[in-house]
């Protein structure tokens, strides 16, 4: 398609021709036919001229009608469309990241943690532009009052999705995506799944196009999905510690034996006719820390019956397997099972609740002390390692001697209400599963290992607020 300046040249030739045509039939009209051949061609080139830009211009308007045609489709679509859409002018935010790269800050990261007063420059640096139907349903309302406000109060509930959104531009990626919370005009606080997508330059603006879906109805059915697998779990803890009566009972008889026979050895000293000061004294001692033995126990019965939200803080796993087997020390004793826990003192902190994977720790090994003790081996071993499996990954194996897993059962080990026991509700290993999943890791089982019996594994992720002493990944337990 010609450019309008060409047309109107051509029109403008057409014109000459036409002035030349006259002239050069007035000529013919002087000087006699030996110009006629002339006077035509000139006509002709004339004519061609003119009928020329005449289908310039008819394309030129057939192609304006066109992008017209797209020009409405686009905005139906972008109306219509069931998920919220806004645009965004990123000019202000292109120049500033433009000028950061000029003096030389390679990652956004680190420089969003010494410059914190940046995130809320960036925000003001995007303004709103235009919202379809559907992001003014969402949002609330209406678009006109906010064209050209920031966006900053969209993230007062979560910044830190932001900041993830700024770092992924920086990096030159074209789309970020993220479940997050984001605050509407409203003031409503709104479950998302946000998404941008880093358009370019559009008569000289450099624009951005932000999608968010509502996916609240969504984040309330895994709440309440959540609530359902904790009293699940909670039922199975409460049916454990049933199970563990007399372990639980021996476990607090200890103490209070020990407090027994401290006041008595006390009472004796007392009663002599130069009482032992010193002596005394050590008993008392003793009946101190017995008693605050003996209130540790209750502590962590208490803690495993109770029905409470999970409270999620930074854990070393192995001290948690340490606690765990406090409730089973009792029962591998009566059983004539040893159990050999090996800890890596370098693996990092995960984040969690306490109570929560105790009960699969304590879970695994009693099924594993079930299946030995049903199998009626002698020799009763299990096995208990952690280990990085590799930076960001801390695996966890509980391994025995007994005998092992019928291979048509391995896939079905972890389904709800499965079970091989003639006893057994087939909820264990289930609530095992979605704790491990709950807490962002995986589980799963071996039929057979070396030792003959059956392996059970998951993984946590390692805390990012946890620092890994040592940086080399080890390999799975």
């Amino acid at each position: 398609m010609l450019p309008i300046q060409t047309i109107q040249d051509r029109i403008l030739l057409w014109a000459w021709g036409s002035l030349v045509l006259t002239l050069l039939s007035f000529a013919c009209s002087l000087l006699g036919d030996n110009f006629t051949a002339i006077a035509f061609a000139a006509f002709l080139a004339a004519s061609l001229t003119l009928v020329g830009a005449i289908m310039d211009i008819t394309a030129l308007k057939k192609a304006h009608a066109e992008l017209e045609r797209s020009e409405l489709r686009y905005r139906h679509l972008f109306s219509r469309m069931p998920i919220a859409f806004r645009q965004l002018d990123a000019s202000k935010l292109v120049a500033l990241f433009r000028k950061l790269r000029a003096e030389g800050v390679k990652d956004l990261g680190p420089y969003f943690d010494s410059h914190p007063e940046f995130l809320r420059t960036c925000m003001d640096a995007l303004s709103f532009q235009e919202a379809n139907e559907r992001a003014i349903q969402m949002f609330g309302g209406g678009v006109q009052s906010y064209v050209g406000r920031s966006m900053a109060e969209s993230w007062k509930e979560r910044p830190d999705t932001f900041r993830r959104a700024m770092e992924s531009r920086y990096r030159g990626e074209t789309n970020f995506e993220e479940e997050t919370k984001m605050v509407t005009w409203d003031g409503r606080v709104v479950d998302v799944l946000f998404t941008t997508a880093r358009v370019g330059p559009i008569n000289d603006l450099e624009i951005s196009l932000v999608g968010t879906i509502d996916i609240s109805q969504r984040v309330r059915a895994q709440q309440k999905l959540q609530q359902v697998q904790a009293e699940f779990a909670h039922d199975a803890r409460v049916s454990m510690l049933g199970e563990l009566t007399a372990s639980i009972a021996h476990e607090i008889n200890q103490p209070l034996a020990a407090i027994a026979t401290n006041g008595a050895a006390g009472l004796r000293w007392l009663n002599r006719p130069t009482p032992d000061i010193v002596e005394i004294r050590k008993t008392i001692e003793n009946i101190v820390v017995d008693t605050q033995r003996a209130a540790n126990i209750v502590a962590r019965v208490h803690r495993m019956a109770s029905r409470k939200a999970p409270e999620q803080e930074l854990l070393s796993f192995d001290e948690i397997i340490r606690e765990a087997l406090l409730f089973l020390r009792h029962e591998l004793e009566s059983r004539s099972v040893t159990i050999l826990h090996r800890p890596d003192p370098a693996v990092p902190q995960v984040l969690g609740d306490r109570t929560q994977l105790q009960q699969v720790i304590v879970n695994l090994a009693i099924n594993a002390v079930q299946a030995m003790s049903q199998a009626g081996h002698d020799d009763r071993r299990i096995v208990i390692s952690t280990a990085t499996q590799d930076a960001a990954t801390l695996c966890c194996s509980v391994e025995d001697n007994g005998p092992g897993i019928a291979d048509e059962h391995v896939g079905r080990l972890f389904e709800s209400f499965f079970t091989t026991k003639e006893s057994g509700m087939g909820m264990g290993l289930p609530i095992c599963r979605s704790i491990i999943e709950a807490h962002g890791g995986r589980i799963g089982a071996e039929a057979s290992t070396t030792n003959g019996g059956a392996r059970f594994w998951f993984t946590m992720p390692i805390s990012a607020m946890a620092v890994s002493p040592r940086s080399d990944p080890r390999p799975e337990a």
